[in-house]
């Protein structure tokens, strides 16, 4: 007991002393040896075959109509819109759960959620006009992570061994392939952003710092919030003022653009049409951040320590073997986008799932890091504590010129290798045995219940259905079929606008989200047929395509075909 409180006042002690000159001072530059290039080849190799595992993944799911309408049609129907006299036009929403609908001329995209990174993103369209090449171009950014994992830790741990498992572990975590899995966010692309601004912070490259921190605030409008504290992050334990107060003050004027102007321009209602997601808690940011102030004791029973809560925070944690736990001086970053997803009453953003962790992941990794840097010094401190290090001086005074080979013999030395090596590898093994847990978002090939996509005739047959639709026809259609018909002015998911569309383009063998179940799906299709306002055009295999005010014809073979595929679609 007396070694712990004596353990706790030196880290005090130390933390003070190290504080007052910076906790953080400028790292030295490592040599970059035969070692590092090889540690960095190994990096490069795992990024290339992430990228080519994730890119044949992906285009293959899309092409098996296994993406969705919420968010890859979306976003392609926005993006798309701006190289067609537009600025990010959306008319896609789900007019039965959700709270995003209002008007079926749509809204602009900026009424839900500031991303203006979409605006160069949108480039990519004059090369390959596919929602393809969204998943594709996410897969390349975040995959480019890897990089300032590798050259963070190998700075901190001033070795490019001990740096490999770390990028690994961005690599293998599994909230991270989450949010690359599930179709296409500006914010996933933080993930690597982030990252990359974390690493030049560290190593006080302003510049850097600035442009990556602009293109991470650019992607989401929540995003500021951590750059606002990462900006007083660097003037507490790094000492720069100047640098450090410019961000932070960059970031809140971001942050008061982003939740308060954007939305008056742009939202129908003067706030962000989400923002009822947190009707609980408050009416707008600011009774949000009140009401959570004025009531912390309840905010923590209901939005913390609630057991569905308290399980988002440990799939979050559990990857890393809760080493992040041991930095709270970086965790604390993350506060923002945790208080967004714990206060929200829809449990897909704490679920641990979708887009939602992304910019918590560069977090994690980097508290990783300065955990390992912890239990490394600790180590090291109580190998001192038992006069191991004063054997070793005196060995060294017996013959210099042996100097690196008793370091390389030490006890001292031998049991720090050790240990970091145990860390690293339980880190490692947990990451695995966590992604390799069945999860229906696993994307992993040696996970349980991983389903390799694949595209079936039928999947092939809906072009033949698709080619019937002109190019300039409003359509109502299914989640899966959306991204595949979204670069049009007017396309809904349905059953949004099936009295307005000109077509509505169904596979009653598909998801039928947003119907909870297929047999209110199975319903709403068997109305529209007996109302007689649209006429079957085309009809094979589950597809259903009908046009409005076309001659009406017997719609028994459909009504037969619904019901007999009752339940797949559920």
């Amino acid at each position: 007991m007396k070694s712990i409180v004596k353990l706790m006042t030196l880290i005090w002690q130390r933390c003070r002393a190290t504080w007052q000159k910076s906790l953080y001072p400028e790292p030295v530059p490592l040599p970059r040896t035969r070692s590092f290039w090889i540690a960095l080849g190994l990096v490069t190799l795992a990024a290339l075959a992430y990228i080519i595992y994730f890119s044949i993944f992906l285009v293959t799911k899309h092409n098996a109509f296994q993406t969705n309408g919420e968010d890859l049609g979306i976003m392609d129907q926005a993006i798309w819109s701006l190289l067609h006299g537009s600025m990010l036009h959306q008319t896609i929403c789900n007019v039965l759960t959700d709270t995003n609908c209002y008007g079926i001329n749509g809204i602009n995209r900026f009424a839900i959620h500031f991303e203006p990174i979409l605006f160069p993103i949108s480039l990519l369209y004059l090369l390959w006009p596919d929602p393809k090449a969204l998943l594709i171009f996410q897969v390349l950014i975040v995959a480019s992570g890897a990089f300032p994992a590798f050259w963070l830790a190998r700075l901190r741990l001033r070795n490019p061994w001990a740096a490999l498992p770390f990028a690994l572990l961005y690599l293998l975590y599994p909230e991270q392939q989450y949010a690359v899995n599930y179709d296409f966010h500006p914010e996933t692309l933080t993930i690597a952003l982030l990252l990359f601004a974390l690493y030049f912070l560290y190593t006080r490259r302003t510049v850097w710092l600035f442009v990556f921190a602009i293109l991470a605030m650019a992607c989401k409008e929540e995003i500021p919030l951590v750059i606002a504290l990462l900006g007083i992050w660097s003037v507490v334990l790094q000492r720069r003022w100047r640098s450090g107060a410019a961000l932070t003050l960059l970031a809140t004027a971001w942050t008061l653009v982003g939740f308060f102007l954007i939305p008056y321009l742009f939202s129908p209602t003067g706030h962000p049409l989400l923002i009822t997601r947190y009707a609980e808690v408050g009416s707008d940011p600011v009774s949000i951040v009140i009401n959570t102030l004025l009531h912390p004791i309840n905010t923590l029973r209901e939005h913390v320590l609630e057991p569905s809560h308290m399980l988002y925070l440990r799939k979050l944690l559990a990857p890393a073997g809760y080493l992040p736990l041991l930095a709270p001086w970086v965790l604390v970053l993350a506060v923002p986008t945790l208080a967004l997803n714990l206060l929200s009453a829809d449990p897909n953003m704490y679920s641990g799932n979708f887009q939602y962790n992304a910019e918590i992941i560069p977090i994690l990794i980097f508290a990783s890091i300065e955990a390992t840097v912890l239990i490394v010094w600790i180590v090291r401190w109580l190998m001192g504590s038992m006069s191991i290090e004063r054997e070793n001086q005196e060995s060294k005074s017996a013959g210099r010129r042996f100097s690196g080979q008793s370091r390389a013999l030490s006890p001292t030395w031998m049991v720090q290798v050790g240990v970091l090596a145990l860390v690293l590898s339980y880190m490692l093994v947990r990451v695995f045995n966590f992604t390799s847990q069945y999860n229906v978002y696993s994307v992993m090939p040696y996970a349980r219940g991983f389903i390799k996509p694949s595209v079936t005739m039928h999947d092939r047959l809906a072009s033949h259905f698709i080619r019937e639709i002109p190019a300039d026809a409003s359509v109502s259609t299914q989640t899966t079929l959306v991204p595949h018909l979204s670069q049009r002015w007017s396309i809904y998911l349905f059953p949004y606008a099936v009295d307005q569309a000109d077509f509505i383009f169904l596979d009653a063998t598909d998801y039928t989200y947003p119907f909870k179940d297929y047999a209110d799906y199975a319903a709403v299709v068997k109305s529209i047929l007996r109302q007689g306002n649209y006429g079957i055009l085309d009809i094979k295999d589950g597809y259903l395509l009908l046009k409005r005010d076309y001659p009406t014809s017997d719609i028994t073979p459909a009504i037969h075909m619904i019901d007999d595929d009752d339940g797949r679609g559920s």
